[in-house]
């Protein structure tokens, strides 16, 4: 695969051991759409605060326990979309004293962690929220098809990020709304936890060729469906085992 970018990601280098295939291009140009008329359907957000959820932006919409943890204050969600499956992430931020060499002083620095999956979030983040039921809301987005989305943006790769835009919503409230990233850097997002680089770059030559089709403007639709329940998702991500009955 021959990949035309700016900049370089994680996978860039698996060229170097698999060799280059210059009939598979991916030519990795980054868009950001903020609009919201022109945002996939998904990832639309409502006008009016009483106007029924978005079951997407509800489970990255999430707000840190403070019960659970002290490390964390605060915690942005996203949504990644890699070559025909979705991964739920979280950016978890705090803050850290560091050592100014300049002012010789320490000064107060946000830091953030990225983790995936809901197994290792319910560590930190609430579960129960006014906008409705998490475990319906999670649910309906894990047994959701993606394929459209993909077949929408023509590529391979997006990221829905909910810490990007501050808007004035009803009544003079201030309201945050995301944007969708397309072809983005997914080592800034560590996507390589999930997917290691040499499986990312064969899944994206896979993907292109086969699904988006080089230089074709539609996508062949993808038989497999993939769902978000694959990657560590389970009823019981998001609230307690039954205990046994003494």
């Amino acid at each position: 695969m021959y990949i035309i970018a700016k900049n370089k990601d994680y996978y860039d280098g698996v060229v170097g051991s698999v060799g280059m295939d210059k009939t598979i291009v991916y030519e990795r140009v980054l868009d950001e759409i903020t609009e919201n008329s022109k945002k996939p359907k998904e990832f639309q957000h409502k006008t009016f605060s009483w106007e029924e959820g978005n079951p997407f932006l509800n489970v990255v919409n999430m707000n840190i326990d403070h019960d659970k943890t002290d490390k964390y204050e605060d915690v942005d969600g996203f949504i990644v979309g890699f070559c025909g499956k979705m991964y739920i992430g979280y950016k978890l931020h705090y803050k850290e004293l560091e050592w100014n060499e300049e002012l010789q002083r320490k000064d107060e620095i946000r830091k953030t962690d990225i983790i995936y999956g809901l197994k290792e979030a319910v560590k930190y983040l609430k579960t129960d929220y006014w906008r409705g039921n998490f475990e319906d809301d999670l649910r309906y987005v894990g047994s959701y098809d993606p394929i459209q989305i993909f077949r929408d943006l023509k590529a391979p790769i997006f990221i829905y990020d909910s810490d990007t835009i501050t808007t004035r919503g009803d009544y003079g409230s201030i309201k945050s709304h995301g944007v969708v990233l397309v072809n983005p850097n997914l080592k800034e997002y560590e996507f390589y936890k999930v997917v290691d680089a040499f499986t990312a770059f064969q899944e994206l030559q896979m993907f292109i060729s086969g699904v988006l089709g080089t230089g074709e403007k539609e996508i062949i639709e993808v038989a497999d469906e993939h769902k978000i329940s694959q990657h560590g998702f389970d009823k019981w991500s998001f609230r307690r085992e039954p205990s046994k009955k003494r």
